[in-house]
This record gives structure tokens, sequence and C-alpha cells, in this order.
């Protein structure tokens, strides 16, 4: 696996007016963590939920709400009007990037450590798999090929992010330490790019033959994150739930 030496694109971007800036890689990724930190200590347990997946990020639902609220959101880089978030640009985030950083917040807040000898009494963990694609409305008709192609876009989404979820989970189950360490590390420094160099191995033995996966550093960060965090704090197999 190569070294993953810069950022791929991390997040669909559309443009503010002209004459604005558009915010580099490492000012996203600082907004980022200012984040996941902010939402941790503002909503502690719905933080923990929305890792768990137990809690949705939807715009429109009180939980999400409470997600995106705009005490966590950088004022340098969006500003907040009645529909959503705009100013020098408007960033379209998936929910599992979100997750990330939160979860890695509450690693860090909460000193989280996964016991390395409990990890193979652990079930795989569960994922929320894409829908089938549904081709007609309630009434039986056909759908345009219009919504259809959003259904498409929204299943390659779900799956591309299920893939990359297994793939943290199995980094952090064959190599629970060194998956650790990723996250000890400060953003776009020296130490990080090695430490991610150092699981590289691991994390290129967890993709199946055949599978295709798009890596940055945020997303390898947050996968490991979601897997570290939800292994944590999950029972043996078996066990009383």
């Amino acid at each position: 696996m190569k070294a993953l030496t810069r950022l791929a694109p991390l997040a669909v971007l559309v443009a503010a007016p002209a004459a604005a800036e558009a915010p580099s890689p490492q000012q996203i990724r600082t907004f980022l963590a200012e984040y996941g930190t902010c939402i941790v200590k503002r909503e502690p347990e719905l933080a923990h939920r929305a890792v768990l997946g137990e809690a949705n990020f939807y715009y429109d639902s009180p939980e999400g709400k409470r997600l995106r609220q705009r005490e966590c959101m950088d004022a340098a880089l969006l500003r907040n009007s009645s529909d959503g978030f705009a100013g020098r640009l408007r960033m379209r985030l998936d929910d599992d990037t979100y997750r990330g950083v939160i979860a890695e917040a509450l690693i860090a807040t909460r000193a989280v450590a996964l016991d390395p000898a409990r990890i193979p009494s652990l079930a795989a963990l569960a994922y929320d798999e894409p829908r089938p694609l549904r081709t007609t409305d309630r009434e039986g008709n056909p759908l345009p090929e219009e919504r259809l192609e959003r259904q498409r876009a929204a299943i390659a989404r779900r799956a591309a992010a299920v893939t990359l979820g297994r793939l943290g989970e199995c980094a952090v189950r064959a190599a629970p330490v060194p998956a650790r360490a990723v996250l000890a590390t400060q953003i776009d420094t020296p130490a990080e790019l090695q430490a991610l160099n150092a699981l590289g191995q691991t994390l290129g033995q967890c993709i199946k033959a055949g599978e295709t996966i798009s890596l940055d550093r945020i997303s390898v960060r947050g996968a490991l994150a979601i897997a570290y965090y939800r292994l944590s704090q999950a029972k043996p197999s078996g066990a009383i739930q």
C-alpha cells in the first residue's frame, strides 16, 4: 500500500461567491477536529450514541440539530443562515466524517483504551447496509430516471461507507496498539504520517481482493476512531446486552 502522503478530496464543496476564498484541506481538518471536541463537550451522551449509530445527523431531526449546532461550527469557515450553512463555502460532509471526529474526541476526553486481549471475544460490528434500489413509488408507478440515479448514488455512498467501516474494524482488531497510536498524533504532522504508514501493511491486508477503496488521512483516522470506540464499548459475544 502506498504511503498516505497527501489528502484526497474529502468532501463535496460548493463554492461561495467568487470573492470568497475556499479553505484549505488543513483548515477543513482543523474545523472538523474542533467540531468533534465541541460536540463531545456540549453533548457527551448524544455524541456517544451518534458514534454507536444510535443517533442520526438529519438536519430536520432534534438529534441532528443538536449534532450540527452552530456553537460548534467555525464562523470563519461557515456563516449560519436560515436554510443551512453558507458563506465562504457550503460543506457537504457525510455522517461518518462527523462520527469519526466525534469518536476521536470521545476517545481522547474519556481516555478510552481497548484491551487487545478482549478483541477476540467481541462479535463483528453491525453496519447500516445500503437499501435495495427501489424502482417504483408507493402506487407501483415506475420512478423517473432522475430519482433512480439519486438512489444509485446514495447506495454507492453507503456501500463505500460500509467498506471503509469494515476496513477500520479489521485494522483495529489486527493492530489495536498501532491504530490507537494514529489517533494519538496531531493532525497534519510528520508523526501522523509516520503512524499511518506504520499501519499501512495492516490496512492493505484488510482490503479484500477486487475491492476498491479511496483512502485519505481523514477517512482512515475516522474509520479507525469509530471502530476503536465501538469495539471498546462492545460486550463479548454471547454476553447479555
